[in-house]
């Protein structure tokens, strides 16, 4: 009997550490893996020309605001203003940016709805520049300015997806910001550093590495702009480096402020039970180097002493809103909240452009009238 009950217990020690290891993998299927971002729902174009675009009606082609079209072969547009809609179809303008569109072609969206360079968004002149770093050679974009103030863009999840700092890079331009659009590891282009996503505890250094290539030429002080994840590598930049006496601001777009939390929601929408979901967290721990009580950013709210943007959708699937709100509330003298309803993760400029632009644009020029 005892030999059974011996038997028992030991086949449930070890289906809860395969468990345990199996849910670390979710962990980093879910959060950790750089891929490139999906391309989402297919629809057929109806008509295309004139500055229109006619579509089947459904909610990805009803969706308020400025998207991104592409037709995967190398056509890029731009989709705005609903012009009409009936029961089926819907009509909004558009404007090809590269490449044809035709009718017929099967389209997808995204939410970068510019183009895929400064040149080809919008006429900037910009470099195609090197940045030394610890692991080797990081690409980036560097924009000219005429202040000694440089922007510094870290995109969020996804294979070198600078593409998504160009939404925002005439305002930046406008006010003679210097700017540069970094990769970091794991980047497609990027040294390589172990396939996985730390979300900040050690990509900061590539940042780092950028800072000090921008202060060799002639930067003095900084802002940093972060998507997504790269909100978070903007977080653990100030949290980890020697040189944020020369960050003057920070602006963070969908930032995740607890990944365990967001962790812990996945283990709940899939029915796994806490105990579970915490042993693949400390198995993560121990695979993946995730500090959690690092990346929990709610319970460091007394490390931050900087100015900073938080915009935060409300429809965001991965960062909570809920979570924002809170920092928000805990920093009032610090944090400039800009929530948008109905926005998804890193879409608020799509949802209201102008209200977007016009927050960072008074951002960055009060942080940086009030540098000493």
């Amino acid at each position: 009997m005892r030999v059974v009950a011996a038997a028992v217990v030991i086949g449930l020690v070890v289906g809860f550490l395969i468990g345990a290891f199996r849910g670390s993998s979710v962990i980093a299927g879910e959060l950790l893996t750089p891929e490139a971002k999906p391309t989402g729902e297919q629809v057929e174009i109806g008509l295309v020309g004139a500055g229109r675009i006619k579509l089947p009606r459904n909610d990805i082609t009803e969706r308020p605001g400025i998207w991104g079209v592409t037709n995967g072969d190398g056509a890029y547009g731009q989709m705005a203003a609903v012009i009409s809609k009936d029961a089926e179809s819907i009509e909004r303008s558009f404007r090809t940016l590269r490449g044809r569109f035709i009718a017929g072609d099967m389209v997808s969206f995204d939410d970068y709805a510019v183009g895929s360079d400064p040149s080809e968004a919008f006429a900037i002149d910009y470099n195609e520049v090197r940045i030394p770093g610890d692991l080797g050679v990081d690409p980036a974009w560097s924009i000219p300015g005429d202040r000694d103030t440089w922007v510094i863009f870290i995109h969020g999840e996804g294979l070198d997806e600078r593409a998504q700092a160009l939404r925002i890079l005439p305002v930046i331009e406008e006010a003679g910001f210097p700017s540069l659009i970094i990769t970091y590891r794991n980047d497609s282009a990027a040294p390589d550093d172990g396939g996985y996503y730390r979300w900040g505890l050690t990509e900061w250094q590539d940042v780092e590495a950028a800072i000090s290539y921008a202060r060799n030429r002639g930067a003095e002080k900084f802002i940093l702009f972060g998507y997504g994840m790269g909100a978070d590598i903007a977080m653990m930049e100030l949290h980890d480096s020697d040189s944020t006496s020369d960050v003057l601001g920070v602006i963070l777009d969908s930032p995740v402020l607890d990944l365990g939390a967001v962790v812990d929601r996945i283990a709940d929408e899939r029915s796994i039970p806490g105990l579970v979901s915490g042993a693949a967290k400390a198995v993560a721990r121990v695979r993946f180097g995730l500090e959690w009580s690092q990346l929990n950013q709610l319970d460091r709210i007394d490390q931050f002493d900087v100015p900073m943007l938080l915009i935060q959708g409300s429809e965001d699937p991965v960062a909570s809103v809920e979570s924002a709100d809170t920092f928000a509330d805990a920093l009032p003298n610090l944090v400039t909240y800009e929530r948008f309803e109905d926005a998804g993760r890193t879409e608020a400029w799509n949802t209201d452009a102008e209200r977007y632009d016009s927050a960072v644009a008074d951002f960055i020029t009060r942080v940086a009238e009030d540098a000493p």
